[in-house]
């Protein structure tokens, strides 16, 4: 692509709209020059603009770029255009990405980040507050860069949750960067900037927000991602949108398996499990999908201590040993018996019964979930919730193997 300078992008992006596919297609017929294809609009060459862009092309002038890279200045906003280098690659990737980002905070190395979109219900419940935070926490003390779209609810817990643990976050608006909407989540904009991550919208920097936006908004989202995470979402929710951005451009889409089956605020998270979405019972889910990039030397160098930190519960390390007699190994069962975690009444009282037959089956003996399945005689649905609860709740805990141990 032909390096252009950011007036030229200004102006495009002022003459033809924000997500406009035409631009994209103009583009395309100059090989990427974005002043080839300033010049060629200026000069009338293409019949299919509408009156209003043509208009547009006559009326926009250079002191209407300056004023806005001086409104941009002003207000600490920087101007990010599809060529520049800061412009995140996996975004560049998608149909019809942005042709200029505007951005509040730094997108600086996004690219040698593993990244999680992650959306949800704006009505969320305790539970998926609950999911939220056990799953998002520890992925961004790994590094995980976890993306969002500020409206309040699902979106707003999972960038908090990301900022609890010191983590970096990026806040796609569904309005100009410079305009206070939602009006609750001011503070939280001020802390994701604050703690390295970034404030981007693709609108004017003036613009207000309207209702189709926000579905044209969800490809931003998804694309900035390697994956999207589906808390909770019913029949018309926008995170639908959102997964299915994700599917549509090639990413992973894991969903939290619903709380309650049955009821309607996880009827799209039920509609996306059909569909081959990958459920999630822990984080270690997510990162087996993502093991890969975890793999990479230049992504874990500043981050391994951080890591074996955060995985240590879920796999602790096998001293070498010599081989033990009879004798010894008589001993170690017994000590392995005596050691069991202590399951003691008041805590089974305070269960559900099938919560408490998995957790007494879970200190016999570690076990998977086909396993307790087998053993309890129980459907998957209901087993899936059960151990997703104790999970949540701390008593139980699932390793990288699926294997699940009480705590």
């Amino acid at each position: 692509m032909t390096k252009s300078p950011v007036e030229v992008w200004l102006w495009l992006l002022l003459v033809m709209q924000p997500f406009n596919k035409k631009t994209h297609y103009i583009l395309e017929q100059c090989g990427g020059d974005a002043s080839e294809a300033c010049r060629n609009i200026r000069d009338g060459k293409y019949n299919f603009l509408s009156d209003v862009e043509r208009k547009n092309a006559e009326s926009v002038r250079t002191k209407d770029v300056r004023e806005l890279l001086d409104d941009c200045a002003e207000n600490a906003v920087s101007v990010i255009t599809l060529d520049s280098g800061e412009y995140p690659p996996l975004l560049r990737g998608i149909d019809n990405p942005p042709i200029v980002l505007f951005a509040a905070g730094s997108l600086d190395g996004l690219d040698d980040c593993v990244t999680l979109s992650a959306v949800g219900a704006r009505n969320i419940s305790e539970y998926g507050v609950k999911v939220a935070h056990r799953i998002i926490e520890p992925l961004a003390k790994l590094g995980v860069v976890i993306t969002s779209g500020m409206a309040v609810g699902a979106d707003a817990e999972c960038h908090k949750s990301c900022l609890a643990a010191g983590g970096r976050t990026v806040g796609v608006l569904g309005c100009g960067i410079l305009v206070n909407y939602p009006a609750e989540n001011a503070e939280l904009k001020r802390s994701i900037i604050k703690n390295g991550g970034a404030i981007i919208s693709e609108l004017l920097p003036r613009s207000r927000t309207f209702g189709e936006y926000f579905h044209i908004r969800n490809r931003i989202i998804s694309g900035l991602s390697l994956g999207t995470l589906v808390i909770e979402a019913g029949h018309k929710s926008g995170s639908l949108l959102s997964a299915n951005h994700a599917l549509e451009q090639g990413r992973e889409v894991f969903c939290v398996p619903p709380q309650d089956l049955f009821s309607t605020r996880y009827n799209g998270v039920v509609e996306l499990l059909r569909k081959g979405a990958s459920p999630v019972y822990g984080f270690t889910d997510i990162l087996d999908k993502f093991s890969i990039y975890f793999q990479n030397e230049k992504y874990l160098k500043d981050r391994v201590a951080e890591f074996e930190k955060t995985l240590h519960e879920y796999k602790a390390p096998q001293k070498p040993r010599k081989k033990a007699s009879k004798s010894d190994e008589a001993a170690e069962e017994t000590s392995k018996e005596s050691s069991s975690p202590e399951l003691t009444e008041e805590l089974l009282s305070s269960l559900e019964p099938r919560e408490r037959d998995v957790l007494k089956l879970l200190s016999k003996a570690p076990s998977k979930i086909d396993d307790v399945i087998e053993k309890l005689g129980a459907d998957y649905t209901e087993i899936a919730e059960v151990l997703t609860n104790l999970e949540l709740s701390g008593y139980a805990v699932r390793g990288q193997d699926g294997v699940y141990t009480i705590t």
